[in-house]
């Protein structure tokens, strides 16, 4: 066999394992440069072999003694490099059978390599580097927790999947002190950078090559992807051919050169000292000034910021705002921050203000704003200091000052864009302050106009978007979104992309539309995650649509992705949206003590800034209550939650608070969710209404049916809970092939929904024989709290909750509390429903 790969992939790794598998005499023959041009000098080991052989008597002699070994493994490992004479052995070799041979290659540089590939003698396995889902899963196999996609994204860059690669990343980073926890969350804290033994490895290959050769890595190392011809009037023709000769470097459609590997990058980057770098770096941004394809302004201001050389403002401003929409928080702050320094004026001072906030300094922020004084500005720069102004305001929960100072704004601004704009951030705050009606109408104004200035589009799209999905007109929210998208896209506002991503996610799956999922996914999601505010949306849309779809523990580890990127950047607005959809999660996998975490964590944030998101904190409240046991509370959380968004005229909202409520068992939601199908957009608020209207008829068959209409959906929750209360409605019917059948059902989809341990699948799976009563004491029990903090919680008596203990107990045909904890664990963790005694 021959395992064919680049280097690092794993070629002798997998042949150390094949080789040592079947306990067999094994020889193991590796090429070198150092022997690839002495006659069989990779066999010197396992031959005689003199100064001089005649080729002939040697190769015959060697396949005699090799014969002798008959049945061993020889492995040939690296046989790109061995001699010419050595790799005629192994072509008789693998003819005459005698041996089994385990050869590594790179792919066949050389002429007989080629020949074994292609004359079928030996098999062939081609390996490759990691994909970038391979990646991370190896990267979070190593580390033992969910990764950051920024620290993904950038390991990813680094590596390309290189497995040896990779792991050198990693170990380097790790040495480094790099890699720190966030929420159960690993987050890196700059740029990986390779190990100790890596660095020894292939810094001493580079380190080997000609002066001028090495000065085209340098060039590369710092340049990236640069013209064949700029890179060679940097350095010089001949060199850039050494370069490409020696491996280490690629040329592209024969117009542009970069290093073979990015890890050889990071590698040379961290090699060369800080006065060395500086001159590079200066280099090239003299060099891309000339224009060009290669004359990328941002990577111009990025390179001069460390460079013996300075760009203009203006350059280092525009750079800014690339940065800044693209999510890239730490460039943005770093470029902003120059151009501020150099006079860039209240523009740059907006950037860095806007930047300095998501790096978690918000203080630090609203002090430079102060600055400025507004009476010496512009209308333009007006506008643009006091929108940073007042956003920051809002973003701290000073509501009504942020308001104020917004109609203030309004008042004296004359420009048809910026009114737009204007007219936009104030969609937004009525959003997010509860004012539905109002966002809708002001939406309607922008959206209806015959011109809307592109950035006041896309804020509607997003604010907007979200505030018709909870509206329950989701059915508009997707050509809003292909609108503003036309517009974010061709400035490459990824972050903007994000939010709108975030209204048509919401719109999808309030709706029901669980089909068009993966087509919303494609299209706001992605592996380039650059920084903290697109690592935010990018997690956040992800988990919303595992949420919809059943998959808790995905949907638990994308709301603690969002959730640690907004930590880390101190977003309070963020924290709560993550840490109120975190809460639900748990609840609904039953873990009440992390649910109740949450919504702690949930409560400190909240504020009149998140005043639309109040039924979202009573459904995460309805949740911890659930996983608790405390059913009635449940209901009357989910209720209230409907409530406070029917007054808030969020009925898509609305719909999704009575479906809880009716999956905790509430019986009085059926004419509420059939009156709210007429108005209400998409298929969910439809099988909410027959779940509901089933599970108020006690129909077994009724719920039975919905289960099957929320499994066609693809939303396996609301088909887990139906089933689970139709095996209850057979059961008291005394149908026990249906219960038996309905439980069977609710047990596939719980396996399909990642941990799900709802209040509905509890009771169906919990002896028959013991009351509502006698199961909720009983799960407290489970959960480890005392008959004394059992009746505190339920407002009942020591002695009655010990009345419950000893019922149980006999029915359970338990002796005792622990032989009472101990049935109803095996019990959940078996899906054995112990019997009645």
């Amino acid at each position: 066999m021959i395992l064919v790969g680049p280097l690092g992939v794993g070629k002798t790794t997998l042949a150390r394992a094949i080789s040592t598998r079947d306990h067999r005499d094994c020889l193991w023959v590796a090429g070198t440069e150092s022997c690839r041009h002495l006659p069989l000098g990779a066999f010197a080991h396992l031959l005689d072999i003199g100064p001089d052989p005649d080729p002939v008597t040697a190769l015959a002699d060697a396949r005699a003694a090799l014969g002798r070994r008959d049945g061993a493994t020889l492995v040939v490992d690296d046989a790109d490099l061995l001699d010419p004479l050595s790799e005629e052995l192994i072509r008789t070799l693998a003819a005459d059978a005698r041996l089994r041979l385990l050869v590594t290659c790179s792919g066949g540089r050389t002429a007989s390599v080629r020949a074994l590939l292609g004359d079928g003698v030996l098999g062939s396995v081609e390996l490759t580097a990691f994909d970038r889902d391979e990646a991370q899963q190896a990267v979070e196999a190593a580390l033992g927790d969910p990764v950051d996609r920024v620290a993904l994204h950038r390991m990813w860059e680094a590596s390309e999947g290189n497995p040896l690669y990779l792991r050198h990343l990693v170990e380097g980073s790790w040495d480094a002190g790099l890699f720190h926890r966030c929420g159960g969350i690993w987050q890196l804290g700059g740029r990986p950078v390779v190990s100790a033994a890596l660095e020894s490895l292939l810094g001493a290959r580079l380190r080997g090559c000609a002066a001028d050769v090495y000065e085209v890595f340098l060039l590369s190392a710092f340049g990236g992807t640069l013209d064949v011809d700029l890179l060679g009037r940097l350095a010089s023709p001949g060199a850039v051919a050494a370069a490409v000769s020696s491996g280490f470097l690629r040329v592209d459609g024969g117009r542009t050169a970069r290093l073979s590997h990015p890890v050889l990058g990071v590698l040379l980057r961290a090699q060369t000292g800080v006065l060395a770098a500086r001159a590079v770096r200066g280099r090239l941004v003299r060099a891309l000034a000339g224009g060009g394809a290669e004359a990328d302004p941002t990577r111009r201001a990025e390179l001069s910021l460390d460079g013996d050389v300075e760009v203009d403002v203006a350059t280092l401003v525009g750079a800014a705002e690339r940065a800044c929409a693209l999510g890239d928080d730490a460039l943005a702050e770093r470029v902003s921050a120059a151009a501020f320094a150099r006079g860039g004026g209240v523009r740059a001072g907006a950037l860095l203000a806007q930047s300095t906030r998501w790096r978690g300094r918000a203080g630090a922020a609203d002090a430079l704003l102060t600055e400025f004084d507004p009476r010496r500005l512009s209308e333009p720069e007006l506008v643009v200091w006091e929108l940073s102004r007042v956003c920051g305001l809002y973003a701290s929960d000073r509501v009504v000052e942020a308001y104020r100072a917004l109609a203030a704004l309004t008042a004296r601004t004359t420009g048809t864009a910026a009114r737009d704009l204007l007219v936009s951030v104030t969609v937004a705050f009525d959003f997010f302050a509860n004012d539905l009606p109002r966002a809708l109408e002001l939406a309607d104004t922008l959206v209806e106009a015959e011109h809307c200035f592109g950035p006041a589009l896309t804020v509607v799209a997003s604010a907007g978007g979200c505030a018709l999905a909870r509206a329950g007109r989701a059915d508009r929210v997707p050509m809003l979104a292909a609108r503003a998208l036309g517009a974010a896209r061709p400035a490459g506002a990824t972050v903007v992309a994000g939010r709108i991503g975030v209204a048509e996610m919401s719109a999808v799956t309030l709706a029901g539309y669980l089909a068009g999922i993966d087509t919303v996914l494609e299209r706001y999601t992605g592996p380039e995650v650059v920084g903290r505010p697109r690592s935010v949306t990018d997690a956040y849309i992800r988990g919303l649509a595992h949420r919809a779809t059943g998959r808790l523990d995905r949907a638990e580890e994308e709301f603690r992705r969002a959730g640690a990127a907004a930590v880390s950047g101190e977003q309070r607005m963020w924290i709560g949206l993550c840490s109120v959809e975190l809460a639900q999660v748990l609840g609904a996998r039953g873990r009440a003590g992390d649910a109740a975490h949450a919504l702690d964590r949930a409560d400190a944030v909240h504020g009149r800034y998140l005043a639309s998101f109040e039924p979202d904190l009573l459904l995460a409240r309805a949740w911890v209550a659930a996983a608790r046991g405390e059913h009635r509370r449940a209901i009357a959380a989910a209720r209230r939650a409907a409530a406070l968004a029917r007054a808030g005229s969020m009925f898509g909202v609305e719909v999704v608070a009575l479906h809880t409520s009716v999956r905790f068992g509430d019986r009085s939601a059926a004419g509420r969710l059939r009156g709210l199908a007429r108005r209400v957009d998409g298929p969910f608020v439809r099988a909410a209404a027959a779940h509901a209207g089933a599970l108020e008829a006690r129909d077994g068959d009724g719920l039975d049916r919905a289960a099957n209409e929320f499994a066609e959906m693809g939303a396996l929750l609301g088909a887990l809970d139906a089933a689970a209360q139709a095996a209850l409605m057979h059961r008291r019917a005394g149908r026990t092939g249906k219960e038996m059948r309905s439980v069977a059902t609710a047990r596939r989809l719980a396996a399909r929904c990642g941990g799900a341990r709802t209040p509905a699948l509890a009771a169906a799976e919990s002896p028959a024989s013991l009351t509502e009563r006698e199961r909720l004491v009983v799960s407290l029990v489970v959960d480890g709290l005392t008959n004394r903090e059992i009746a505190e919680r339920l407002t009942l008596s020591v002695r009655t909750v010990e009345g419950h203990v000893y019922r149980a107990s006999g029915k359970l045909g338990a002796h005792d509390r622990e032989g009472l904890v101990d049935k109803m664990s095996r019990c959940q963790a078996s899906d054995v429903t112990p019997r009645s005694r």
